[in-house]
């Protein structure tokens, strides 16, 4: 009797073992305030969990993160499982990348939150050169830093989201160069700014992906993620999930991209890897 007890409890543990080790719980980061982008990201994690038949919980991260250099220190560790960020050598070999542009390459399309006071200068400006005298910003360890400097544009790093807005509102920095989808519910969720606006006259491109990026200690999730966007792409789904976001429509709704002078710089700082995906997974911009 003893050993048919001893049987059927350890044919339970087995069973519930089982059932805790069937869920994954992905840890994200919180969204920022006014981050449509971010809002966009959770959703698109939720829609290939989805897509991958697995139980799955999203949980965001109970506490302050800070700075980017601070968010890959916490994947790093595990302590988160997954975020979003603009691709660059050193993170795709720190972290794990899942390679397929979470917004088909817009994030390398840039916008400039800008003043009232240097607006008009950018109404001027035609090229690459005209941007060297001003000065732009940008969040303290984020890709775009090494992109710009590159390019060589004069660059600030701020390591306070907030503290960006608030630099460019009191003319402290002139430009802070934002991905297509993002300055718009920015500056709405922002109306305190009144200095600030989004620049009606140029769009700063060069190749730059947004990947969502996992924890080295959470390879499981990586490979589930990864499998899921094959999938997503293969039937067409993912087109579908991009084309119908809210944020994707209403940014094509108020960018007016055909007024906009574009401007060109190289990125430098891709893995071999990123350079060579398939132009069918980057948007055509000036197909829209």
């Amino acid at each position: 009797m003893r050993s048919l007890r001893h049987t059927l409890a350890a044919l339970l543990l087995a069973a519930v073992s089982s059932t805790a080790a069937a869920n994954i719980t992905i840890v994200h980061p919180e969204p920022r305030a006014g981050s449509a982008l971010d809002l966009y990201a959770i959703d698109l994690i939720e829609f290939l969990a989805e897509k991958s038949g697995e139980s799955v919980t999203l949980q965001p991260f109970q506490g302050q993160i800070g700075s980017q250099s601070r968010k890959v220190e916490m994947l790093k560790q595990g302590r988160l499982t997954v975020d979003w960020l603009g691709a660059d050598r050193t993170l795709e070999s720190e972290l794990l990348p899942i390679r397929y542009p979470v917004f088909r390459g817009l994030l390398g399309h840039r916008l400039f939150i800008t003043n009232q006071a240097t607006e008009p200068k950018l109404a001027q400006i035609s090229d690459q050169a005209g941007l060297n005298n001003l000065t732009m910003i940008q969040g303290q360890g984020w890709a775009d830093v090494k992109v710009l400097q590159s390019a060589g544009f004069r660059v600030r790093e701020i390591s306070s989201f907030e503290n960006i807005f608030k630099a460019v509102d009191t003319g402290r920095a002139d430009l802070f160069p934002r991905a297509l989808i993002e300055p718009f519910s920015e500056l709405a969720e922002r109306p305190q700014y009144t200095n600030l606006l989004v620049d009606p006259h140029l769009m700063l491109i060069y190749r730059f992906p947004m990947f969502l990026f996992v924890s080295p200690q959470n390879p499981e999730v990586a490979s589930m993620l990864n499998d899921a966007f094959a999938a997503a792409y293969q039937d067409g789904s993912f087109i579908e999930f991009f084309e119908n976001a809210p944020l994707v429509k209403e940014t094509f709704e108020k960018a007016n991209i055909g007024e906009r002078t574009f401007i060109r710089v190289d990125n430098p700082h891709l893995s071999n890897e990123t350079q060579a995906i398939d132009d069918k997974f980057w948007l055509d911009i000036e197909s829209r």
